[in-house]
C-alpha cells in the first residue's frame, strides 16, 4: 500500500515542479511612477528629454500689414479750417482831426470774412463815431478786419493802418482804453494848380542821361525844354556792376526842401536849398535801387510855391516828376 502512495506523491511533486519552471512571470518596473498614468505636464516634461531636431522658422518676404492712418473727411477738414479761421475779432478806434479833435459822426465801414466758404463768408458793418470821435467792433469772428474811416469835409488820412490780423503767431490785441487813433484832416479854401497831369497821364516822365548831362524841365509845358525851371543831372552805370549810383536836382533862383508830409497844403516860406543830390553806395546804409523823394519847391519873380515828388530807379534813364504849382504866388497847395 505504501508504495502506491509514494508514488502518486513523487508524480505530484514533478509536476509541480514542471509548472514552477514553466510559468511566465510578470515584468515589473522598480519605480512606482511607471505604475501611474502621465499627467499632460509630465508627459511634455518626458517628451521634452527627448533629442529634437531643431526647425528653423521660415522667413517670407511678405511683410505684415501697415496699420492704416485715418484720413479726414472733407466735412472734418472743413470743420477744422473753420475753428482755425473763426478767430474773435474786437476793435475800439477813435477818429481825430489835424488839430487832434475828436471828429464826431464820422463814417466807420468794416469789413471781415467770417468763413473762407466763398462770397457767403463775407460781412460789414456801418458805424458812426460819437461824440468823442470814439467806435467799435465786438462779437464778429475771423481773420483779419479792414477799417474805412471818412466824412464830407475831410480828407482820409493813410498814416494809419487800415488792416488788421487776428490770426498769426502776433494777434492784434484790442484795448478800450487805447482805441487806434484814425486822421481826418478838415478841408479848407482850395486853389486852381497847375499840376503834371496831362490827359490820362499823371507824372511827366524825362529821360535823363546817365552820364550826369543835366537836362532842364519846364513845370508849365510839361516836357524838357531850355527854359525849364527845374535841372536834373544824374550817373547811373549798368545795373548788374552797379557800386554807386547818384542823381541831382537844381533850381537856379529858387529851391527846395524835402518832406514828409502826407498833406503838401502849405509850403513854408523859407528853409529851400538851390541844389539837392542823393549819392547811394552799395554797403552803406542808404543803399537802394529804387527811391521817391517828394520836396516843396520855390521858384521865379514873382515867386511860385509848389510841391514836387520824383521817383527813380537805378536800371531806368527816365524819372517821373508828379508835381503842383499854385500860380497866384501864395503856399496854399491845397486843390479846389
Amino acid at each position: 500500500m505504501r508504495k502506491p502512495i509514494l508514488i502518486i506523491c513523487i508524480i505530484i511533486l514533478l509536476f509541480c515542479l514542471w509548472l514552477l519552471l514553466h510559468r511566465t512571470e510578470p515584468v515589473i518596473s522598480n519605480s512606482t511612477e511607471a505604475q501611474m498614468p502621465l499627467t499632460n505636464k509630465q508627459a511634455a516634461s518626458q517628451q521634452s528629454t527627448l533629442p529634437k531636431k531643431i526647425i528653423e522658422p521660415q522667413t517670407t518676404n511678405v511683410s505684415s500689414p501697415a496699420k492704416k492712418s485715418h484720413r479726414p473727411t472733407l466735412i472734418e477738414v472743413n470743420q477744422q479750417l473753420l475753428t482755425d479761421w473763426q478767430r474773435p475779432i474786437e476793435f475800439y478806434g477813435k477818429v481825430v482831426d489835424e488839430n487832434t479833435n475828436p471828429v464826431a459822426n464820422a463814417n466807420i465801414t468794416f469789413y471781415w470774412m467770417e468763413t473762407p466758404f466763398g462770397e457767403n463768408g463775407s460781412r460789414s458793418l456801418c458805424v458812426k463815431s460819437d461824440a468823442e470821435g470814439l467806435f467799435s467792433l465786438t462779437g464778429a469772428a475771423g481773420p483779419t478786419l479792414s477799417v474805412s474811416i471818412g466824412k464830407n469835409g475831410y480828407y482820409t488820412s493813410h498814416s494809419t493802418s487800415d488792416s488788421f490780423r487776428y490770426d498769426g503767431g502776433n494777434p492784434f490785441q484790442a484795448r478800450q482804453l487805447e482805441p487806434v487813433v484814425f486822421h481826418l484832416r478838415k478841408k479848407s479854401q482850395g486853389v486852381e494848380l497847375v499840376t503834371s497831369e496831362n490827359g490820362m497821364q499823371l507824372k511827366v516822365d524825362a529821360r535823363i542821361p546817365k552820364d550826369s548831362t543835366p537836362v532842364k524841365i519846364d513845370f508849365f509845358q510839361k516836357r524838357p525844354s531850355s527854359s525849364g525851371q527845374l535841372e536834373i543831372s544824374q550817373i547811373k552805370p549798368p545795373f548788374q556792376t552797379a557800386t554807386n549810383w547818384s542823381f541831382s536836382l537844381s533850381i537856379p533862383d529858387g529851391g527846395l526842401v524835402e518832406n514828409q508830409d502826407e498833406f503838401q497844403f502849405a509850403a513854408p516860406e523859407s528853409g529851400y536849398q538851390p541844389t539837392v543830390e542823393y549819392n547811394f553806395t552799395k554797403g552803406g546804409t542808404n543803399w537802394t535801387t529804387q527811391v521817391s523823394k517828394q520836396f516843396y519847391i520855390v521858384f521865379g519873380q514873382p515867386r511860385k510855391y509848389g510841391w514836387l515828388r520824383i521817383e527813380s530807379n537805378l536800371s531806368q534813364e527816365t524819372i517821373f516828376l508828379t508835381y503842383a504849382i499854385n500860380p497866384d504866388g501864395t503856399q496854399n497847395l491845397e486843390p479846389k
